[in-house]
């Protein structure tokens, strides 16, 4: 184990009964409030104001209560005056919590009867090459609390050279999908204007229009659908060769997947609706006709 930081959380209004504002208080030594944001200089019994809207009003000096009584009738509404020098930091990006506002304090900063309107939270920083690592500190925690609620929460940075190949690949990928749409369109024309008297035959015999609408359908989805699953096998088959060369995790980008699926589910759609009316013009008994 790296690192092991403890956390506790409450929350704070302006009255003790039905508070205007409620804001979030998370309690923490200076370590682990320097995860959350920049703090310039830090020492127990000093509390910061987390920039951003959430803190608007809140006046440093000012007396505040924590867990206040809500429209429940819970809440011990504990008095706490907020330390006149309490500065506002700017938060870290990629900190330890997703938090935009909030006020930060030491436990000096805080009056004795805060623990009992708290909520403790322990955040554990293990090795990644110890093996089972993550397993032994659930196991460890497990044993002190069986009732401990356990999360992960593991930090992802995106090059930014792989990032612009990303989307590189995104934009090309669209556009081959837009040319096969345009293909498949004019493909789609020519046959049906060569299959005008089968079709008409086939209304003229009892064939319902919807079937044959269904049957342009299926003639754009099945080259398409197969045309993405072989470029996702024979993508993700080659992008892994490549990550394992240079050393890298392999992964899939299930958002970018979903993209392009969409999008070739959009390009099947615009095909078949920009069919349907020379489909149903070449259905009508003229198409019987013939010279």
């Amino acid at each position: 184990m790296r690192v092991a930081l403890r956390l506790t959380d409450t929350t704070v209004g302006d009255a003790p009964k039905e508070s205007q504002r409620i804001n979030n208080v998370t309690v923490g030594d200076c370590p682990a409030l320097r995860q959350i944001a920049e703090l310039p200089s830090c020492r127990d019994g000093d509390a910061f104001l987390a920039a951003g809207e959430g803190t608007a009003g809140i006046t440093p000096g000012k007396r505040y209560y924590l867990d206040p009584e809500e429209g429940t009738g819970q809440g011990r509404a504990v008095p706490w005056t907020l330390p006149a020098g309490a500065a506002t930091v700017p938060v870290r990006a990629g900190g330890l919590r997703d938090q935009s506002a909030g006020i930060l304090a030491t436990p000096g900063a805080m009056p004795a009867a805060a623990a009992a309107v708290s909520s403790h939270s322990m955040y554990l920083k293990v090795d990644p090459a110890a093996v089972d690592a993550t397993e032994h500190a659930r196991n460890a925690l497990a044993a002190a609390d069986p009732l401990i609620q356990v999360y992960g929460v593991a930090a992802e940075r995106v090059n930014d050279r792989f990032d612009q190949i990303r989307r590189a690949v995104l934009a090309g990928s669209t556009c081959v999908l837009l040319l096969i749409g345009a293909s498949l369109l004019i493909s789609q024309l020519e046959q049906l204007r060569e299959r005008r008297k089968l079709l008409a035959a086939l209304v003229a015999f009892g064939t319902r229009r919807t079937t044959l609408g269904w049957s342009v359908l299926w003639q754009s989805a099945l080259p398409v659908g197969l045309g993405l699953l072989l470029a996702v096998a024979v993508g993700y088959g080659l992008g892994a060769v490549l990550l394992l060369m240079t050393g890298f995790r392999v992964g899939i980008d299930w958002n970018a997947i979903g993209a392009m699926s969409g999008l070739g589910a959009g390009v099947v759609l615009l095909v078949t609706l920009l069919s349907m009316p020379a489909l149903w013009r070449l259905m009508r008994p003229e198409g019987l006709r013939t010279e």
